[in-house]
C-alpha cells in the first residue's frame, strides 16, 4: 500500500510564521543590532542644543495657546451660563 497526501501525520497547534520566516538566535539578533547602531549619525552637540531649545519653545508656545482658549472658554461658558 502506497503512502498518500491523508497518511502524513496532521500538523496541529503549530502557528504559521509571518512571511515564512524562521526565527534567528539571540546571539544573532544582537549582532544586527549592533550593526544598526553603528549606521546611526547622532547629532553634534550644537545640533542638539538647537533641537531641544526650538522644542522648547515649540512646546511653550503650544501651551499658551492652550491655556488662553481654555481660559477663554472657560469665561464665555460662565457669562452664558453662569
Amino acid at each position: 500500500m502506497a503512502a498518500t497526501d491523508t497518511d502524513a501525520p496532521a500538523r496541529v497547534n503549530q502557528p504559521a510564521r509571518a512571511g515564512g520566516r524562521r526565527r534567528t538566535s539571540p546571539l544573532r539578533f544582537y549582532r544586527e543590532v549592533v550593526a544598526e547602531l553603528r549606521k546611526v549619525v547622532y547629532p553634534s552637540r550644537t545640533e542638539l542644543i538647537t533641537y531641544v531649545v526650538v522644542v522648547l519653545i515649540f512646546v511653550s508656545v503650544m501651551t499658551a495657546i492652550v491655556a488662553s482658549l481654555d481660559f477663554g472658554l472657560t469665561k464665555l461658558v460662565l457669562q452664558i451660563f453662569g
